[in-house]
C-alpha cells in the first residue's frame, strides 16, 4: 500500500516507519506501508544496497575525522556507525549528536544523497522523536514540522538526544570511570605476566543478571584469554562481550574496535550474578591454565540498583 497523493513523502521518523521508495510489489507476502518521493521507482536489489553501504561507510568515516587533540570517548566511537542491511533506500546512521551541525546534514544532502537521490539517511537516536531524517531536499528534525529553521530545530533535538543517550549509557559510564581508577596501578602491576584480573563489578551495563569480570590482556587481542566454569555447571555460563583498548598511558581509547597498535586491552567476561565458586583462567596461546575464585567481596558495586 504505497502513500496516497495528499500523503507527505517525507515523513519523519515518528511519523512513518514503513517502507521508503521501493515498488508496491517488491515483497508480496508483508503488507507495509510504503512511501515515495516519485511515482515510479525501480525495484530494489541487494547490489544497491552493498553500494550505497559501502560508499555511507566510507563517506562518514571521512567525515568522522577528528582532531589529534580531540578526547576521545569510547562509548560513542565511531561518531557515526553506519548501520549493515536494509530493505528498502534507507541508510541508518547511529550518530554522535554532539557531533551533529547544520552544515553536516547539508553535506549529507549535497556529497552523499546527491549521489543517491532515491535514498534517505536516518540520523538514529535513543527514540523516533530525536532523529534526524535527511531526504535529498529536505531535513526532518524529530517530531518538528518539515518548515521548522535547522538550527532552532537543532538547539532543541540535540541536547534531548544526548540526554536520552546518556541516561542509557549511565552504568557504560560508571564502568569506564572504574577502569580508569584501576587501570594505572593495574598495569604496573602487571609485570610481564599476560593478564591481571582488575575485578568484578555487580551489571553488565545495567543488567543485575550478569557480573562483569574485567581480565587486563596484553596486547589487543581480547581473546587471548578465556574464562571457563568448571565442568558439570553447563556450557556456555560465563559469556564473552565487547572489550576496550587501553593506550600505553592506561587511558581506555576503544570499545570494541581496537587497534592492533594498542598495548593492552580489557577484555569483559560475564558469569550469572549468583555465580560463586572457581574459575579457570586459560590463556589461548600456549595452554596454561589457572584458578580464580570468584567470592561476594571481589565484587563491586558501581550503580546503585533501582
Amino acid at each position: 500500500m504505497s502513500a496516497r497523493p495528499n500523503e507527505n513523502p517525507y515523513p519523519s521518523d515518528e511519523e512513518f516507519g514503513g517502507y521508503y521508495n521501493i515498488p508496491d510489489d517488491q515483497y508480496t507476502d508483508v503488507r507495509i506501508p510504503v512511501r515515495r518521493s516519485v511515482e515510479v521507482v525501480p525495484e530494489f536489489e541487494l547490489s544497491e544496497m552493498w553500494d550505497v553501504y559501502d560508499a555511507a561507510t566510507k563517506w562518514f568515516a571521512d567525515a568522522s575525522q577528528r582532531h589529534p587533540d580531540e578526547p576521545v570517548d569510547p562509548l560513542v566511537e565511531p561518531p557515526f556507525y553506519v548501520r549493515e542491511g536494509t530493505d528498502d533506500r534507507t541508510q541508518m546512521v547511529d550518530a554522535d549528536f554532539d557531533r551533529v551541525s547544520v552544515e553536516l546534514l547539508r553535506r549529507i544532502q549535497r556529497e552523499f544523497l546527491a549521489r543517491f537521490p532515491l535514498w534517505r539517511v536516518i540520523l538514529a537516536a535513543e527514540d523516533s522523536s530525536t532523529a534526524i531524517v535527511i531526504y535529498p531536499t529536505l531535513i526532518r528534525f524529530g517530531n518538528h514540522p518539515a518548515d521548522v529553521d535547522p538550527d532552532e530545530a537543532l538547539r532543541e533535538l540535540v541536547p534531548r538526544a544526548i540526554a536520552l543517550r546518556e541516561n542509557r549509557l549511565r552504568p557504560r559510564r560508571a564502568e569506564i570511570a572504574y577502569l580508569q581508577r584501576t587501570l594505572p596501578d593495574a598495569m604496573r602491576a602487571i609485570d610481564d605476566r599476560p593478564y591481571l584480573i582488575l575485578g568484578v563489578l555487580d551489571n553488565y551495563s545495567g543488567d543485575y543478571s550478569r557480573l562483569t569480570i574485567c581480565v587486563l590482556v596484553r596486547g589487543s587481542d581480547s581473546h587471548a584469554i578465556d574464562v571457563e566454569a568448571p565442568a558439570g555447571t553447563g556450557k556456555g555460563l560465563v559469556w564473552s562481550t565487547s572489550s576496550y583498548g587501553v593506550n600505553a598511558e592506561g587511558a581506555v581509547i576503544s570499545e570494541s574496535d581496537i587497534p592492533k597498535t594498542a598495548p593492552f586491552c580489557v577484555a569483559r567476561r560475564l558469569p550469572p550474578a549468583d555465580y560463586r565458586g572457581l574459575l579457570t583462567i586459560v590463556e589461548r596461546d600456549s595452554g596454561k591454565s589457572h584458578s580464580y575464585e570468584l567470592k561476594s567481596e571481589n565484587i563491586t558495586r558501581t550503580v546503585p540498583q533501582k
